[in-house]
Order: C-alpha cells, then structure tokens, then sequence
C-alpha cells in the first residue's frame, strides 16, 4: 500500500510517539526514570559541572522544561547542585553515586532500544536512515518560526 507523502509528519510523529512511549516504559522498568529524564542525565554524565542553559540547549528543549524536570531528579536523589569553580555566582550540575548508576542502566536499555532500530532498518537501510535523519533536522532548523526551545513539552 503506498503512503500519501502529504501526510509525512503526522506519519513521523505517531512513530516518534510510539517509539517514546516504548522506551518510556523500558527505561522505567529497568532505570526508574523516563527517555527524557535520561536524557538529562547523561548530557551531565558527559560534561560534569554543566548548567541547566547546557542541558536545554543541548537536548533542544526550553529552559523552564529542564528546570521543572531537574527538581525531579534532585527529588529522586539522582543529581546534585553544587556552586560553579569558574563563576561563584552559577550553579554547576553533577551527578550522584545513585545517578551514575541510574544512568548506567539507561544506557544499557538505550543499547537494547538501538539494537532492535538498528535491526528493523536492516543494514542497507542504517547508514541511509542517519543520512536522512540529519537532512530532515537540517531541515526542521531552518523553518521559519519560532525557535526550537520554544514550543517544546516539558520532559517528566
């Protein structure tokens, strides 16, 4: 059956959604905490000491979402503050014994996760995918509008 190319981004979007909500529950299950939870913990996983402006620019999503889903993982024991060696006046951001370990199931779930995509794409269609997915959020960056960090859900 062939698919009506005009219907593409609501075609993108019930795969994003489904594929969110799959992982949603894996990372629960084995982690304890949500995709976009996770997120945030391994942007601070790989840069130690980053600021919430960090996280939020680099996972594309509004400043009040990461500040609203920072309380929660300082809650949940996951993330610490602590005051900024450059700047006396910022707060830098690092992870707790209990948050390394968290991430540290994540990740291993991210590699089931990836292992099925990477399967369901076959390996002619990996390499092409990646190709595509990069022109397409070239592409979605250079829509006019409001920036990306604007309209952006709030993580859990």
């Amino acid at each position: 059956m062939a698919r009506d190319p005009y219907r593409l981004i609501g075609r993108i979007q019930q795969v994003t959604h489904s594929l969110r909500k799959k992982s949603d529950h894996l990372l629960i299950d084995s982690a304890g905490v949500t995709t976009a939870q996770a997120g945030i913990l391994s942007v601070i996983a790989d840069d130690p000491g980053c600021s919430q402006r960090d996280i939020a620019r680099r996972l594309r999503l509004g400043e009040s979402a990461v500040v609203a889903a920072m309380g929660r993982l300082r809650g949940a024991g996951l993330v610490e503050r602590r005051i900024s060696d450059q700047d006396p006046r910022a707060v830098a951001l690092f992870l707790t014994a209990r948050g390394r370990e968290t991430i540290g199931r994540a990740q291993e779930t991210y590699g089931v996760l990836n292992g099925l995509v990477l399967d369901a794409l076959g390996v002619d269609g990996r390499a092409r995918f990646a190709e595509l997915l990069d022109a397409l959020d070239s592409a979605v960056t250079s829509f006019p509008g409001r920036p990306d960090e604007a309209g952006s859900p709030e993580p859990e």
